[in-house]
Parts: C-alpha cells; sequence; structure tokens
C-alpha cells in the first residue's frame, strides 16, 4: 500500500531544531547532531527565528539543552544494556529522531525500530534520502497507525521479538496523549521479557513550576496549540511513578534539573533548567 508523505509534527521540528542549536554553544555538546537541521527540513529557519525572536536567552539555552538531555539519556541506558547482551531498541514516536543514523557504534549490536505514524514516516525517509543518508541494515520502520492497529501487533508484525529483552524510549509524546492512552501503551511495554527498560518524557502541572520553567512551558505551549497539538496529560513524580508501579515496573529512576546538571554538566554553575518536563525510567519487573 503507497503511503502519501505527511510534514511532521510542528513540535517534531521544534526539538530538531533544538538539537540543532545546542551546537552553537562551545563543544563539549550533551548531544552532537549534526542531522537535526537538515531532519527538520524547510521549516527549520523560521522556527529557530521564531526561538530567538520568544524566548530570552537563558530560556533558549534552557530549552536546546534538556532537549540534548532528553535525547542523550535514552542513548547511555542503550549503550548499558548493549554491554549487558540486550538486541532491541524501540523508539516510540521516532518523529525526526537521528539516533539510527548517527550511532552505528550502537546500532552494529542492535535491531533498531522506529514507530510512528506512517504518513510521517514517509516524509522522514523521503527526506533522508534528500540528504543522502541511507537507513542501516539493522534498522526496522514500524509505521503504525494507532487508529487502526494496536502496539503490539504493530512491533510484532515488524519483527520485534517480545520475549526478548529491550530498551524502550517515549521522549516528548506523553503530554499530548490521554491517561487511558499512556496506560495501554505502559501495559504492551510490560508484556515485555523482565529486565526490559523504558525511559520516557512527562510534563508537570502548572501548580508545579516556578520561574524559568513557567516561561518556558508558557512557549511551548502556546507553539503546540497552535500546531494543534495541545498537552492533554501532565504527572507529578509520585504519579508518573505509580502508575508505573501499578502496570508492572520497578527500578524507577527519577530524572529531572538537578540530575541533569550532574550527569551532563558537572562543574557548571552557568547551567538552570526549570523542570516543566522530566525524564523517568523503569524496568520490567520479573514478579508482576
Amino acid at each position: 500500500m503507497t503511503v502519501t508523505p505527511r510534514r511532521p509534527s510542528r513540535t517534531a521540528v521544534l526539538t530538531a531544531v533544538a538539537r540543532a542549536l545546542h551546537r552553537e554553544e562551545p563543544p563539549p555538546w550533551v548531544l552532537d547532531d549534526p542531522l537535526a537541521m537538515g531532519l527538520a527540513g524547510d521549516d527549520g529557519p523560521a522556527v529557530a527565528r521564531r526561538f530567538r525572536t520568544e524566548l530570552s536567552t537563558e530560556s533558549l539555552l534552557s530549552f536546546t539543552r534538556w532537549v540534548c538531555v532528553r535525547a542523550r539519556l535514552p542513548e547511555d541506558i542503550v549503550e548499558k544494556a548493549v554491554e549487558q547482551g540486550v538486541e532491541q531498541y524501540v523508539i516510540l514516536g521516532a518523529g525526526l529522531d537521528s539516533f539510527a543514523y548517527r550511532r552505528s557504534d550502537l546500532v552494529s549490536h542492535l535491531r533498531v525500530y522506529e514507530v510512528d505514524h506512517p504518513a510521517s514516516q514517509a516524509w522522514k525517509r523521503q527526506r533522508l534520502q534528500e540528504m543522502g543518508i541511507r537507513p542501516p541494515a539493522n534498522l526496522t520502520y514500524a509505521p503504525i497507525d494507532f487508529e487502526h492497529q494496536t502496539l503490539r501487533r504493530g512491533l510484532t508484525t515488524a519483527g520485534f521479538d517480545f520475549a526478548a529483552p529491550a530498551v524502550f524510549s517515549w521522549i516528548g509524546v506523553t503530554m499530548y496523549l490521554t491517561v487511558e492512552a499512556i496506560r495501554s501503551t505502559l501495559a504492551t511495554i510490560a508484556t515485555c521479557a523482565p529486565g526490559t527498560r523504558i525511559v520516557l518524557t512527562y510534563n508537570q502541572p502548572l501548580s508545579a513550576l516556578h520561574g524559568i520553567a513557567l516561561e518556558l512551558d508558557s512557549a511551548i505551549r502556546t507553539f503546540a496549540t497552535e500546531a494543534g497539538e495541545p498537552f492533554l496529560s501532565l504527572f507529578i513524580p509520585k504519579e508518573i511513578e505509580a502508575l508505573l508501579r501499578e502496570i508492572g515496573f520497578a527500578d524507577i529512576m527519577h530524572f529531572g534539573p538537578d540530575e541533569a546538571v550532574r550527569t551532563y554538566f558537572p562543574g557548571r554553575t552557568d547551567v538552570r533548567f526549570g523542570g516543566a518536563q522530566r525524564l523517568v525510567a523503569a524496568t520490567v519487573a520479573a514478579n508482576r
């Protein structure tokens, strides 16, 4: 069946541009993504201009650094998993993620599955071709239209082995979904082999924010709402942890501003994150 390419979501372009802008800082970078602006396509430069116009310098740095932190942490988790023999990595809502095209050191040990809407995936593949980038042999595209297909069926069709451990990343997505949709996806992942790891982002409610977090949250919400992608589900850390444990996950690791600075900006006193969005990692429990 032929799928008509559809331009990526505006928020996918937003985060790709943020990864690109991080490279305008002096190195070392949290994430070195030379493909990001190319993947953003024709919309990239305009989004970059809007960033510079609408955000203060501090907020822009906070946002671009955080977008790179949230992309880097899953890659670090994958690296450790590969050392332990894990051979599957699933990127849910892959959007304009570039892991498979720049981390050949890890991809050579993995089967990588990019999960996204068929039309968005078709556009990305076309864009990669225009950029002269050939997808690696170990990458499998798993086009899933959730209105007509379940995650389990889509992954099974793509060749994913639910009996073998894996790493899942689910970055920059949950705030656009209902709690029911989030629960359904997590429940599917919880049926994977014990030891399977997931790392995901979630956004906090306004009541949990202050300072720079409020400015950034307002700007990103405005952008997302204009793009037809309003925020639907928000959590504080104890709420997302309770949901994960209820579904069958253990070994919960919370990762927010303090952890980001200690891990990726050690010794830096000039780096600030608001905490509007946080990361959490968890493991499929053996005795669920």
